[in-house]
């Protein structure tokens, strides 16, 4: 059975998006124009729903496909490309505002324990975008022992949640997502507006959480001319919940990424703390798609990039969020000189004294012609190489493919791979192919082969 609902949020709309792809993806073959649609967030039922689902309400203003006008609660027409017809979708009135963040109120615990991580069996691996029921937990130990890096640091230290898998089909809305569970709850972010916030207890229903910022801040507007925010990654360290965004224009790498924190996300204070890094058009590379990892001494570090010369890694200043002063070194761990570029949406996590360099190939943003593809490569030392299992360096397109189309699941990629307590998740989004091609939301266990190689379970929910 099909649970619908739409979904809004009390302030700037925010959630799936089909739209023109950031970076470099607006040259060439992949021009597309309009702006980019958006979906507002809030849970209004169409009828008794049980779980959190973005689908077709009668008057609720869910994302609607190509041109036209979405009523009700305030959707998004999809405007993308070769996929958009003749026009971008307008969006309607905004529905009700949520409550913020469920009835988990109060600060957080100096001591929050882990809170029932579940195991599970390994799921299956490869590339089948199919429905089952995945397992969650990690398999298989190298022979280096080395332990895992931010395993008693960021978000590893507030334990993990429960990631029970259902065979209901759930259709969340979500582009370029990221997660964390704070101890009590899950907390999803992804591209949109400015950035609105999700929670849930179970992985499966959700509500409005606020959002991180009130508007797009003046410093990104005259930056970047930004009307919008982009790919956001929550992580944890020194005590607060850092959300690092990026700011940018389709086909420009006149890109910032910035930074905004909280103490606490069941009642937030968000502050932003302003610029981390800028690119400009005189540079090679694009600061967008921000993601922080850590390594085995819990020193944090921002990679990023798209297209350009690829994927890069800053260490940063773990009291300040900001880049770092002792490594000014701009690393480059992966790109594709044979492929126009196309490479972009990084994350890195670390098991047994390997990191893994996650990455999404080829084109996302148009739908249900998106070719996304989601792929990884290892390394010794979180700055690199990085080598797919032939060898072959990601610095010259190696890699290892876990995820690409498959039956209704077109283009996954745009995730991120994080470390729930004990258990490798990789949330993602892909684009529906039986629901005109709008972004949804899929989670998958990582698990890791007998040689440390990461596989793919199945999904969460299908």
């Amino acid at each position: 059975m099909r649970h619908r609902i739409a979904v809004t949020t009390d302030r700037e709309p925010f959630g799936a998006r089909v739209a023109p792809s950031k970076g470099m993806r607006d040259r060439g073959p992949l021009v597309r124009s309009g702006r980019r649609p958006r979906i507002a967030v809030a849970v209004r039922p169409c009828a008794a729903a049980a779980s959190l689902v973005l689908s077709s309400c009668s008057g609720a203003g869910s994302i609607g496909p190509g041109s036209g006008t979405d009523s009700g609660g305030g959707g998004a027409g999809n405007s993308s490309g070769t996929n958009s017809g003749s026009g971008s979708g307008s969006n309607g009135s905004g529905g009700a505002s949520s409550g913020a963040g469920g009835t988990d109120a109060g600060g957080m615990s100096d001591s929050i324990g882990s809170s029932g991580s579940s195991a599970g069996s390994a799921g299956g691996s490869g590339s089948s975008s199919g429905s089952g029921a995945g397992g969650s937990g990690a398999s298989g130990s190298g022979s280096s022992g080395a332990p895992d890096g931010g395993a008693s640091c960021g978000g590893s230290v507030l334990g993990g949640g429960p990631t029970a898998a259902t065979t209901m089909h759930l259709d969340i809305g979500a582009h370029d997502p990221s997660m964390i569970w704070d101890g009590t709850r899950y907390y999803l972010f992804a591209t949109g507006g400015t950035l609105g916030v999700r929670s849930s207890t179970n992985l499966q229903n959700w509500s409005g959480a606020g959002n991180v910022l009130n508007s797009v801040p003046g410093w990104v507007a005259a930056a970047t001319n930004a009307t919008d925010l982009w790919a956001p990654d929550i992580s944890y360290f020194n005590g607060s919940f850092h959300v690092y965004y990026a700011g940018s224009t389709f086909g420009s790498n006149n890109s910032v990424i910035g930074l905004s924190t909280t103490k606490t996300l069941q009642s937030p204070n968000w502050i932003d703390q302003g610029l981390v890094l800028q690119s400009k058009t005189s540079d090679n590379f694009n600061a967008i798609d921000p993601n922080v990892s850590f390594d085995q001494n819990c020193t944090p570090w921002l990679a990023f990039g798209s297209f350009w010369s690829g994927i890069k890694l800053r260490k940063l200043d773990s009291a300040t969020g900001k880049l770092a002063t002792d490594d000014t070194t701009l690393y480059s761990l992966a790109a594709r000189p044979k492929n126009g570029g196309a490479i972009e949406a990084s994350s890195i996590v670390s098991h047994n004294g390997y990191y893994y360099l996650f990455a999404s190939f080829d084109a996302c943003c148009k739908g249900v012609n998106s070719t996304y593809n989601t792929n990884v490569g290892r390394a010794t030392k979180i700055t690199g190489p990085y080598t797919n299992k032939a060898g072959t360096d990601m610095m010259q397109g190696g890699a290892d493919q876990l995820l690409a189309s498959s039956g209704r699941y077109i283009g996954p990629g745009g995730g991120t791979a994080w470390k729930d307590g004990n258990t490798y998740l990789y949330v993602y989004h892909y684009y529906d192919g039986q629901d005109n091609g709008n972004a949804k939301l899929q989670i998958r266990p990582i698990n890791f082969d007998a040689n440390d190689w990461v596989t793919l379970g199945n999904p969460l929910f299908p």
